[in-house]
C-alpha cells in the first residue's frame, strides 16, 4: 500500500494529524515534493509502515514516529529547534541532507541499521528497544549518545562523538563494538576522564571499557576499539614480548588512534580479574615488533572493574594496547669479599619468598669455607602471584684475607692545604685496627705530610694490611694588596689595587674582578682571594677606600644677585656654557637672562659644579611692568601663598611655577580677560628652597622669587 504527500502543513495544536493504521500489510508513506512542517507539540505516527522522503522537505519540531524504516532522499531537519523527536523502529537510511539541529533520534526497534550514502550527523541519539544497532556507514553524534543497555555495532565504520563533554556518552550496561578498522571516536578539550564503553559480542561477550585522560585542555581526538580476540590473530603476536615483560593478555586487547592533537594522555584499561586474570601492567605494540611495558603503571578500581593506568603516553604510531604482567624486579644484596676461613653468612634478596642456588649455598646461607677461594655465582629465583619468574645473580669473592682500603674525607684526595686536616678511614667490617702511628680506631685525623697505613682483623678472622696512603700538605697562597695611589679621593677619581702575578686564580671582593689588579671607583673594603693550583686559598689584607662625594651645589637668587651655596673657593661663573670673564667670586650680579652655572672647589675640597640655572633678568614692577599692583604673600612662607595683581587694562594672565633648574612643577594657571585677580597657590608638598613664579600679562613678563622655608 502506498500513500503520497503533496503538501502538508501541521500546526502546533495538532496531534496525530498524519497517521496511518493498518493491520493488513506493511505500507510506505512517500513524500514526493511536499514541504512538511511538524510543529512543536504535534505528533505524526506511521504505524507498521515506512517513511520515504523521496523529494521535498520534512521539518520536525514535534514528534515523528515511524514503526518501519525512515529513508531520507532530500531534506530532513529538526526544524531549527530542540523539540524535534524522531522515533524509528526500523532502519535509518540517509541519502541526502539530514540537519539534526538539536533533535533527538530514538532507535527503538529490534536489530536496526544506520545506513545510506550520506553520513548522518545526529544531535542526540538514544539506543532503545532490543537487538543490536549497526552502522552501515560512518555516523556522528553532536550532543548525547545514550547506549542504555544495548550494543551499538560500528562494524568497520566509525562512530564519531563531537561533543567534547566527558559525559557525552551514557550507558547502563550498553557498549560500542567494532570490527577491523571500526572505531568509536571522541573529540576532547578538557583534562576530564573520557570513558569509552567498549565491548564485543564476538565469541565470549565482553564489555571492557577504555579511558583516555588528556593532560591539557587543547583539542584532541581519540578513536578506540575493543578487539575481542587473541591479538596474534590481528598481527600483534602475544608471544613477542620485550625482556621486561612476562606475558600479555591473549583474550582481548584495545586499539587506540590519536586522530587529532599532540597531547600526552593517561590511558586506562579495564578488566575483570575473575574472568580475565589479574594484571599489573599496560603494554604497547612497538614496531620492533614486540609488546613493551608502557611504564608508570597505577592500579585502581572503577565501577566493578580493576584498572591499569599509564600516564603521559605519547606513542600512538601503532594502535595496539594490551594488559600485561612484567617480570618481577628481583635483586640480591651484594656481599663484600670474604675470607675463606670466615663464618657462613645469610644471603639477602628482594622480594622475599624465593630460593637461592649456587656453590656453597644451602637454605639461603653461603659458606665461604665450603665454596673455597675464588669467585662464585649465587642466583636467586623468585615467582610472583601472576606466575612470572625472574632471576638475579651476584658474584661472591672468597679470599684468603679480606681487602683493607683507606679512604680520604677530602673527596678521596690525599692532598690538603697548610693549616687543614683530613680524615683517613679504613674499610668497615673489621673488629680492630692498628695504624702505623699507633692509633687503634677505624679513622684517624692527620694534618702533616707522611705515609699512613693500617692493619685490621676482620670478623671472619682474616687479617689484612692496607696500601700506604701518601698524604701531602700543599702550601696556601698569602696574597698582599697594594694601592697605586691615595685610597681616599674625590668622587669621579679612582685607585688601582694590585697583588702579585702568578699566584693562581683571583677573585676581588667588591668588584668581582678575576685579574691580579682591579680599579676601584667607590668607597668600600676590598680584598682578593687567591686559589693556587692545588685548590688552596688565601685571602689578602683588607684595604678600606674612602670616596668623598661631590657637594650638592646650587645658585641662590636675590633679584638679579646670584650667589653660590655652599661656599668654597676658586669660583668660575658660566653663562650658556661659556666662562664669564672676571666672574670668579662667590656671587655675581646678572645683567642678562640665560643659563648660569658655577664650577669651584667645594667645602669638602672636591671639584664640584652647580646645576644649570635658567635665569630671567628681573625688572621692577614700577619700571617695566603692566601691573599697577603685583604682590606675593606671605613670602617667605611654608608653601601656601596668594598672588594678587591689578592692571589698567583687561588682559589674559598666565602663572607658571618652576624650580631653580627651570623645571615646571605644576600645570600653568590661565586667567582670561581680567584686570584684577587673586590666586591662591600651594607648593607645601615640595622641599624647602627657592622657587620662581613667572607671571605673563599681555606683552609683560615678571618673575617673582619665592622662598619656601
Amino acid at each position: 500500500m502506498r500513500k503520497y504527500l503533496r503538501e502538508i502543513r501541521i500546526i502546533a495544536a495538532c496531534i496525530g494529524l498524519l497517521s496511518a493504521h493498518t493491520s493488513i500489510a506493511q505500507f510506505v508513506v512517500h513524500n514526493n515534493g511536499a514541504n512538511v512542517a511538524v510543529t512543536s507539540g504535534c505528533i505524526v505516527t506511521i504505524v507498521t509502515g515506512d517513511l520515504n522522503n523521496n523529494a521535498g522537505s520534512i521539518d520536525n519540531a514535534g514528534r515523528v514516529s515511524v514503526q518501519g524504516n525512515l529513508i531520507n532522499g532530500d531534506v530532513l531537519t529538526g526544524a531549527g529547534s530542540s523539540t524535534g523527536i524522531f522515533n524509528v523502529s526500523g532502519d535509518w537510511e540517509n541519502n541526502a541532507i539530514f540537519s539534526a539541529d538539536q533533535s533527538l533520534v530514538n532507535l527503538n526497534g529490534a536489530n536496526q541499521l544506520v545506513t545510506g550514502s550520506v553520513v548522518s550527523s545526529f544531535y542526540n541519539l538514544n539506543i532503545l528497544g532490543i537487538g543490536v544497532k549497526t552502522l552501515g556507514i560512518d555516523a556522528e553524534v553532536q550532543g548525547l549518545l545514550q547506549l542504555n543497555n544495548l550494543q551499538f555495532a560500528t562494524a568497520t565504520n566509525t562512530l564519531r562523538v563531537l561533543n567534547t563533554s566527558s559525559s557525552a556518552i551514557t550507558e547502563n550496561g550498553g557498549f560500542v563494538s567494532s570490527l577491523g578498522a571500526g572505531r568509536l571516536s571522541w573529540v576532547m578539550n578538557s583534562t576530564n576522564t573520557y570513558v569509552f564503553p567498549l565491548g564485543s559480542s564476538v565469541g565470549t561477550l565482553r564489555i571492557r571499557p577504555l579511558a583516555i585522560t588528556p593532560s591539557s585542555t587543547s583539542q584532541n581526538t581519540f578513536a578506540a576499539r575493543m578487539a575481542n580476540v587473541n591479538a596474534t590473530l590481528e598481527g600483534f603476536d602475544v608471544n613477542e614480548t620485550a625482556p621486561e615483560l612476562c606475558f600479555v593478555n591473549n583474550q582481548f586487547y584495545h586499539q587506540i588512534d590519536h586522530v587529532l592533537g599532540s597531547d600526552a594522555p593517561s590511558v586506562t584499561q579495564y578488566f575483570v580479574p575473575a574472568n580475565d586474570g589479574n594484571w599489573a601492567n599496560g603494554a604497547h605494540w612497538q614496531g620492533t615488533p614486540q609488546w613493551e611495558d608502557m611504564g608508570n603503571e597505577v592500579a585502581g578500581t572503577s565501577g566493578g572493574y580493576n584498572t591499569i593506568t599509564n600516564s603521559g603516553w605519547t606513542d600512538f604510531n601503532q594502535p595496539a594496547f594490551v594488559l600485561a604482567n612484567a617480570l618481577p624486579d628481583v635483586s640480591i644484596a651484594a656481599v663484600s669479599p670474604l675470607c675463606a676461613s670466615g663464618s657462613p653468612i645469610s644471603l639477602q634478596a628482594s622480594p622475599s619468598g624465593g630460593s637461592f642456588y649456587g656453590t656453597g649455598v644451602s637454605n639461603g646461607v653461603f659458606s665461604p669455607a665450603f665454596a673455597g677461594a675464588g669467585t662464585h655465582t649465587v642466583s636467586y629465583v623468585y615467582q610472583d602471584g601472576f606466575g612470572c619468574e625472574n632471576t638475579a645473580e651476584i658474584q661472591i669473592e672468597v679470599n684468603q684475607a679480606p681487602t683493607l682500603t683507606i679512604t680520604s674525607s677530602n673527596n678521596g684526595s690525599l692532598q690538603l692545604c697548610s693549616g687543614q686536616t683530613l680524615t683517613l678511614t679504613a674499610s668497615s667490617g673489621f673488629t680492630n685496627y692498628q695504624w702505623n702511628n699507633s692509633q687503634q680506631t677505624s679513622s684517624i685525623t692527620v694534618g702533616a705530610s707522611g705515609q699512613y697505613s693500617v692493619t685490621a682483623t676482620a670478623s671472619n678472622g682474616c687479617v689484612s694490611s692496607s696500601v700506604v696512603a701518601n698524604v701531602t700538605v700543599q702550601p696556601s697562597p698569602n696574597p698582599s694588596v697594594t694601592a697605586n695611589g691615595p685610597i681616599a679621593f674625590c668622587e669621579g677619581q679612582s685607585v688601582t689595587l694590585s697583588t702579585a702575578n702568578g699566584q693562581g686564580s683571583y677573585l676581588w671582593s667588591g668588584t668581582g674582578s678575576t685579574t691580579p689588579s682591579t680599579v676601584v671607583l667607590q668607597a668600600g673594603v676590598y680584598s682578593v682571594t687567591v686559589t693556587n693550583q692545588y685548590g688552596c686559598q688565601g685571602i689578602s689584607n683588607p684595604i678600606t677606600v674612602d670616596v668623598t662625594p661631590q657637594d650638592d651645589a646650587v645658585i641662590l637668587e636675590s633679584g638679579n644677585d646670584l650667589t653660590v651655596s655652599p661656599q668654597g673657593s676658586g669660583y668660575q661663573w658660566f653663562l650658556n656654557g661659556d666662562p664669564i670673564p672676571g666672574a670668579t667670586g662667590i656671587d655675581y650680579v646678572a645683567i642678562q637672562s640665560g643659563n648660569y652655572h658655577v664650577e669651584y672647589i667645594g667645602p669638602n675640597g672636591c671639584p664640584t659644579s652647580t646645576y644649570v640655572l635658567e635665569f630671567t633678568l628681573q625688572v621692577g614692577v614700577d619700571e617695566y611692568s603692566i601691573f599697577d599692583v603685583l604682590d606675593v604673600y606671605p613670602n617667605p612662607g611654608k608653601g601656601e601663598f596668594t598672588i594678587r595683581g591689578m592692571m589698567p587694562t583687561m588682559e589674559d594672565v598666565t602663572i607658571e611655577l618652576t624650580n631653580m633648574l627651570g623645571q615646571s612643577l605644576q600645570p600653568a594657571v590661565r586667567i582670561n580677560d581680567t584686570n584684577n585677580f587673586t590666586r591662591p597657590m600651594d607648593i607645601s608638598k615640595y622641599a624647602n628652597g627657592v622657587y620662581f613664579i613667572r607671571i605673563t600679562a599681555g606683552d609683560s613678563l615678571v618673575t617673582v622669587r619665592y622662598v619656601k622655608s
